[in-house]
């Protein structure tokens, strides 16, 4: 039975990897001001940045409906599905429905909806996991209790450079968001294993954020073995700090075998903003 892998658009991924891993994507809208941009993998990246810096209102973003999770769905025998934490968005809950409403059309068919408590490089994780599993033969039940295992064991951890979208949602005050640009303040985030984000750490200046980043993460990591795990790295518009920081880390956390660099998409821009990365572990 060939098992079908579908992800939200919140899955930060490049064309080349789409293809290779066989995902099937459900696009989540964004919009910012006036702006409003199917998340499809098309969407011009600084164009979007330069609509959420243009307006005061705060980019948003909106789930992909029922029928168009359950469209997908009906295309395959089985299917695993991975959306953005519950707690961060309703995708998780549009699935569910979607999948009900195929099951009770085609009650043979197999199909999980897979929380990822995370999101960006996070979902992307997963995602592989997923084909990894899926690759080496693996039943539907063997594949989908393997995956929430992963998911909730998984580490996700993020550095943001800026915090204006953060302060137009209303997810920090306008004065931390004014100490964040005028102090350079940057906070280390992470979330505390059901997919809520709390601040891990805070640090003056993007590069000793970053330093502190690497020390965390090899801290999270110490009792894993030697090369045995591979992080996913997700970039806002900052290819030279994503390569230096995969340097980085493969220098300073031993338990990394592979670093996995992509770029957000137009969800996770939403949320990351320019200069932010996320890691997934």
């Amino acid at each position: 039975m060939e098992i079908q892998i579908i992800v939200d658009s919140c899955c930060d991924t490049t064309p080349a990897l789409r293809r290779a891993m066989r995902f099937v994507i459900a696009p989540l809208t964004v919009s910012a001001g006036d702006a409003s941009f199917c998340d499809d993998g098309h969407i011009e990246i600084p164009q979007l940045l330069a609509a959420m810096k243009a307006t005061n209102q705060p980019a948003a973003s909106a789930c992909p409906s029922p029928e168009s999770y359950a469209a997908l769905m009906r295309a395959a025998e089985a299917s695993v599905v991975v959306t953005l934490s519950s707690k961060l968005s309703g995708s998780y809950n549009a699935a569910c429905v979607a999948r009900d409403m195929v099951l009770e059309e085609y009650p043979e068919k197999k199909i999980h909806v897979l929380d990822s408590q995370s999101a960006s490089a996070g979902e992307l994780r997963q995602a592989l996991l997923l084909r990894q599993l899926i690759d080496g033969g693996l039943s539907f039940e063997e594949v989908v209790e393997k995956a929430e295992v992963f998911a909730d064991s998984m580490k996700t951890f993020f550095v943001l450079e800026d915090l204006s979208n953060l302060v137009k949602n209303g997810r920090i005050s306008k004065v931390a968001g004014l100490m964040g640009t005028m102090l350079s303040i940057r906070p280390i985030m992470g979330e505390n294993g059901h997919g809520e984000i709390i601040q891990l750490d805070k640090v003056r200046g993007t590069q000793n954020a970053l330093r502190r980043l690497v020390e965390i993460v090899n801290n999270a990591l110490a009792s894993h073995p030697a090369k045995s795990l591979v992080l996913v790295l997700s970039h806002c518009n900052c290819p030279d700090r994503a390569t230096a920081l995969r340097e980085s880390l493969l220098a300073g956390c031993a338990a990394l075998r592979e670093v996995i660099v992509v770029p957000t998409g137009g969800v996770s821009t939403v949320y990351a903003n320019d200069g932010g990365v996320v890691l997934a572990v």
